[in-house]
């Protein structure tokens, strides 16, 4: 049997209803989506329709690897987890994205990913052997206990090195913003762990031997390991992302995700009372900080917390920020009442009032019913929706996190995705922040000057003028090679924090190499790859996701709009950590001057002058943003012009 490479070729699909599997073979997806959203895009375009619901029988849920899973490939065995979602308002096609081991490990297990449909009849495990065959077990003395409890008791039964994703009682009652946990703490958002529970699946356990996958050119692999190595490597890379800045919290222990230098911070933490949990310097570090700094004046024991007890029980952390922003609001006017409910505005910001919360939630008793459903249907509910004015987006998500006020270039990727855009706007932000922390120090604590960002943007975003933050030409642009990049980064299950490696403080250009992971797949898979055929993919995926939004109602044009507040209220101090080193929100703009947004608008000419460019560029039509018939011809998505009627002109 001829040896593989990147792909065992094998994706299994279980029906939960009767155990009953069979086989999909990734080559006949492979050339065109590489693995990971690609491939599962595809998939669910032909299983899942617009009338299915997130908690129909009849939803596919798709866990997924890429072709560099298993490998050594550096910060390259992510999986994702993909399938209409609850949380989406109103519900739709959706994707959270996992660290750990366990796409390392379903990937030993000899599956490039599984297609789980179905409900079964109790509660239940997949349990995955060696050679990838699947069983259902009985999951009965598991149901009702935490992720945490769950996973433990597993690998107690299955042995130590088994991996295992698992969901609490958050996904058991279908929280919509229940989240999936995995083994070595990895979770992501898009409420999946609720479409766990409504299927009966308590969690998926992964028994196999850890051996890591040959690659095809090993020699050459080697070769762009060191070089990828060189970039990163050292304090003077400027690549590393510091702690989670909390007080009398401590990282005990280092705890990278497979084949990963961990350049993230990623571990486990403990507070001074020794109680341990998974943290990262990112936003899940924070979801209840600006609580507890106005309450206390630190941030540290009850953010701490907060972040612990949502991994514990599966909830998402950013769905959990927003309520901590806008239920003391509803609970001061009496809309949700304190005695009822139990949540004391008086401990508002301590570690009592965010455990009341959160059991509120994970029980569903009183309005935790209501909050259950996630903070744009919970305040309809309520009738409160003018506590999340300005807060959550139509779709349900941060209305401006890396907003459009802040980034111009943002401005197609709020206006186009339904879904949170994390991965995109990083593109922008990442690169923008190290330029802060030069600009803002003087160049005491960083390299990352106006020069060196003007060359990252001609490499990685199409021209040095996507670095000019006052004018909007080549924002359009710009925009769309940021969304192909991460889309194809999606394809491959690269780790957002380290790919693409575009600013190094390691190289007098302060630039990476746009090319490195093509040049990885090729090294890996023995095929042939370039950044063009890389990014190519990226597209592809790109209008096939559109393709799904249009066939679950999307309108084009008509919906690629921002929200409100972009056009009528001034930017403010910018949240995170640009607001730390940025307060003034001080941004590059044309020949080298410093300029700043604070207290700017998106101009309704600038919106759409921006969004003129974008389609565009995108080949779609700029008058309707509904898709032309040759552009989809072009992408090698012919097949699926017919099914969208209308949607193509």
């Amino acid at each position: 049997m001829e040896k593989r490479y990147g792909w065992t070729g094998r994706i299994l699909r279980v029906n939960l209803a009767d155990g009953k599997t069979d086989e999909i073979e990734t080559d006949r997806y492979k050339d065109s989506y590489i693995g990971g959203r690609g491939i599962a895009s595809r998939l669910y375009w032909e299983t899942v329709f617009p009338e299915v619901s997130a908690f129909d029988r009849r939803n596919h849920i798709f866990f997924m690897t890429g072709p560099l899973a298993g490998t050594k490939a550096p910060a390259s065995s992510r999986w994702l987890v993909l399938g209409k979602s609850p949380l989406v308002y109103p519900e739709k096609y959706a994707f959270g994205n996992f660290g750990g081991w366990f796409g390392a490990a379903l990937k030993w297990s000899g599956l490039d990913g599984l297609d789980v449909f179905g409900t079964a009849p109790k509660p239940t495990i997949l349990v995955i052997a060696e050679n990838g065959t699947v069983t259902c077990e009985d999951a009965g003395n598991l149901w009702g206990r935490d992720a945490f409890e769950t996973i433990d008791s597993l690998r107690n039964q299955f042995g130590k090195k088994t991996e295992i994703a698992a969901i609490g009682k958050a996904g058991e009652l279908r929280v919509r913003f229940a989240s999936i946990v995995a083994s070595g703490g990895a979770v992501a958002g898009k409420g999946f762990g609720a479409v766990m529970g409504s299927k009966n699946l308590k969690a998926i356990v992964i028994k196999n031997s850890r051996a890591v996958l040959p690659v095809a050119r090993p020699e050459l692999f080697s070769e762009i390991t060191k070089e990828i190595t060189s970039l990163w490597k050292g304090d003077a890379s400027e690549r590393y992302w510091r702690e989670p800045v909390l007080n009398d919290i401590e990282r005990i222990k280092t705890t990278p995700c497979f084949s990963c230098p961990g350049l993230c911070g990623r571990g486990i933490y403990s507070d001074t009372d020794g109680e341990k949990g998974f943290n990262k310097n990112c936003a899940s570090a924070y979801s209840y900080a600006y609580a507890e700094q106005a309450k206390t004046g630190t941030m540290g024991k009850a953010t701490f917390a907060a972040t612990r007890l949502a991994n514990q029980h599966g909830l998402c952390t950013n769905e959990l920020n927003l309520l901590v922003d806008w239920v003391p609001k509803a609970l001061e006017k009496g809309v949700i009442s304190q005695t009822e409910s139990g949540l004391d505005s008086e401990l508002y910001g301590t570690c009592e009032w965010i455990e009341k919360l959160i059991e509120l939630i994970i029980s569903r008793q009183g309005v935790g019913d209501i909050l259950a459903e996630g903070s744009r249907r919970a305040a309809a509910e309520l009738g409160a929706t003018e506590f999340i004015d300005g807060l959550v987006s139509k779709y349900g998500f941060h209305v401006d996190l890396y907003g459009p006020r802040l980034f111009i270039s943002a401005i197609p990727i709020h206006a186009t995705e339904p879904v949170n855009s994390i991965t995109q706007l990083h593109a922008i932000s990442f690169p923008i922040i190290k330029w802060m922390i030069w600009m803002s120090t003087e160049g005491m604590m960083g390299t990352f000057s106006t020069e060196k960002l003007k060359n990252l943007a001609r490499t990685f975003w199409g021209d040095e003028k996507a670095a000019e933050f006052d004018s909007v030409e080549c924002m359009g642009a710009a925009a769309a090679v940021m969304q192909n990049r991460a889309y194809a980064k999606e394809n491959m299950i690269c780790c957002d924090f380290f790919w693409p490696i575009d600013y190094t403080g390691n190289r007098e250009s302060g630039t990476g190499d746009p090319e490195l992971e093509a040049r990885l797949f090729s090294a890996v898979t023995g095929e042939e790859m370039d950044e063009v055929s890389f990014l190519l993919s990226g597209e592809r995926c790109l209008n096939l996701c559109r393709a799904i939004y249009l066939r679950e109602g999307r309108q084009g044009r008509k919906d690629d709009i921002l929200d409100e507040i972009h056009f009528s209220r001034p930017q403010e101090k910018p949240d995170s950590v640009i607001g730390v080193f940025n307060p003034e929100a001080i941004l590059p703009g044309k020949d080298g001057e410093i300029f700043s947004v604070k207290g700017n608008t998106v101009a309704k000419e600038t919106f759409e002058k921006i969004m003129d460019d974008y389609y565009a560029v995108r080949g779609w039509d700029i008058k309707t943003g509904l898709f032309k018939k040759d552009t989809l011809e072009d992408l090698g998505l012919s097949d699926i012009v017919d099914k969208l009627g209308d949607k193509v002109l």
